[in-house]
């Protein structure tokens, strides 16, 4: 350490930032951690970094009290990561759904973590004049180490998923290839689990229910008494994710109370989940969710993030399934104190737009969306198969719910599947509206002129000369590289995210293309979505 000293402060401070920030840590995952313990002068450079981001399952949640017991580690922590581990299976009951007796062990140690961790981030206040002024993200996610080892083995359900921060698409590009090549996934033969020669058959609905299943908050556990059974109230927890990284749904109900009840200060929800494969569960989820979004969102949030998702495996006959229109209306009448919301699959535009449909009287009680800036919605509307009058009718409606919404800058109203990819977007920028279509379906890809006059004849736009307005088509060709260039192009140095995508796309070839789509896609889609997604939100 002589020579170190003999350098000055102010060369010391800039090597120490350099090693932290730049150097990737590859052959030790946790070696940074180390470099904290060097010397006092190393400390709070190191730690700043070390404490970010913490991952913890249900077994670590009683050091973190011991851990972040100082003031300063707790402003320096940014994302706290809860994944519950449930209990392992075996291919005894891999291709059977949860009995009742596993589904109560699961709600048990779901409950039971989740608990712990607001007991302990309960006491962890005043963190207004913290480093992190804007409060802590919670990450909220479980499943079983089992779900990766039977017929589903994918790779975002094992405990080492690379995928977790933006940065690691530079540092893990090639992760799904070389998981691949050591697992042999190419050539896996494994009959008993519908794999043949490196693919997957139709898989049974008991196998798919083993990975999907609900989990419930149950606040009557005997551990609880001492709390009179009352959820504790965490003000720390400005902003709450759940990703659909795992198949597992959080039970609406639950997650309703954790709002409504627990998070005092939360001011954004990103929530994705996989649409459920057992259609009266799924229709179950949906009832709860409306209760969900008419009820329970504090009074506190400002930005809302749905995202649904499903595939041709899971989901064979959900691309025809129409939106839950209750979801919709439901959504469109709590967004009023917003200002970003985007929602995708659940919700259907055609549906939140609904009291302002071109066949409705123009009602003129329609309460505002005073503070909304930021729209992004997808509608089963924009598809091939759907007559253009239709289409332009729910383009007219967004049109005329635009003129309620006094500081919009942008809406998208998108749709996307395999073979068809379709997008409107409207934004306002410096006082130049402007509306894009961009498809890559239709002999006829023009805007109907009913459309562009809605648009054109704004109320905002009524201060600047009308040359101001323009219009924007384009064609797309078909296929997944086409649609993601397009998204890429059209959002480029709109927002950090695209900025490294297009760096990125490149890399990626083949089964990679998951972990750009898996992390990044519900961004691309909304040049706003970044705005709910800190740099640790995958």
């Amino acid at each position: 350490m002589g020579r170190w000293r003999r350098l000055r402060a102010e060369i010391r401070s800039m090597i120490l930032e350099m090693v932290a920030e730049d150097y990737r840590f590859k052959s030790e995952q946790y070696a940074l951690a180390g470099y904290a313990s060097v010397c006092r002068e190393w400390q709070p450079v190191f730690e700043q970094r070390n404490f970010q981001r913490l991952v913890l399952d249900q077994e670590r949640i009683s050091d973190l009290e011991q851990v972040m017991g100082t003031k300063q580690r707790r402003g320096y922590l940014g994302h706290l990561f809860l994944r519950v581990k449930l209990n392992d299976y075996d291919c005894t009951v891999c291709k059977s759904k949860e009995d009742h007796e596993t589904i109560r062990n699961n709600n048990d140690i779901f409950s039971t973590a989740i608990w712990n961790l607001l007991v302990i981030l309960s006491k962890w206040t005043g963190f207004a004049g913290s480093l992190r002024q804007q409060g802590l993200t919670l990450e909220l996610g479980a499943c079983s180490p089992s779900d990766s080892k039977h017929a589903f083995r994918d790779f975002h359900l094992e405990h080492n998923y690379p995928y977790q921060e933006e940065k690691d698409l530079e540092t893990h590009w090639e992760a799904y290839k070389l998981r691949a090549d050591k697992l042999g996934l190419d050539s896996l033969n494994d009959p008993y689990h519908w794999w043949v020669n490196g693919h997957r058959d139709d898989i049974s609905l008991e196998s798919k229910q083993r990975i999907m299943g609900t989990l419930t908050i149950n606040s009557n556990l005997p551990e609880f008494s001492a709390f009179f059974q009352e959820f504790p109230k965490v003000e720390i927890v400005t902003g709450l994710l759940i990703r659909r990284q795992f198949y597992r749904k959080i039970a609406a109900n639950s997650l309703g109370k954790l709002l409504y009840k627990t998070f005092t200060c939360l001011r954004w929800l990103r929530h994705e989940a996989w649409h459920d494969v057992n259609p009266r569960q799924q229709s179950c989820f949906e009832k709860n969710y409306k209760s969900l979004i008419s009820w329970n969102l504090p009074s506190t949030l400002r930005e809302l993030y749905i995202f649904e998702d499903f595939n041709k495996l899971l989901h064979p006959e959900r691309s025809t399934k129409r939106a839950n229109p209750s979801l919709g209306r439901a959504l469109s009448k709590s967004s009023r104190f917003l200002e970003n919301l985007s929602a995708a699959f659940l919700v259907d535009a055609e549906d939140f737009f609904a009291n302002l449909w071109p066949t409705n009287e123009q009602n003129s009680n329609v309460i505002p969306w005073e503070n909304l800036r930021k729209l992004a919605l997808t509608s089963r509307l924009l598809h091939p198969e759907i007559g253009r009058g239709k289409i332009n009718k729910l383009l007219i409606a967004a049109g005329r719910a635009a003129a309620f919404m006094p500081k919009l800058e942008v809406m998208e109203i998108w749709n996307g599947g395999e073979g068809h990819a379709c997008l409107f977007r409207y934004s306002n920028d410096a006082g130049e509206p402007k509306i894009t279509w961009a498809c890559n379906w239709g002999s006829n890809v023009q805007l109907d002129h009913n459309v562009v006059h809605c648009w054109a004849n704004l109320p905002r736009h009524r201060q600047h000369p009308h040359g101001n307005f323009t219009t924007v088509v384009n064609r797309l060709r078909r296929g997944l590289a086409s649609w993601i260039s397009f998204l890429i192009i059209s959002y480029s140095g709109r927002n950090i995210i695209t900025q490294k995508v297009s760096v990125t796309v490149g890399l990626l070839v083949g089964a990679q293309i998951k972990a750009l789509t898996f992390l990044l896609t519900p961004k691309l889609h909304t040049t706003f979505y970044s705005m709910a997604c800190h740099p640790c939100h995958p």
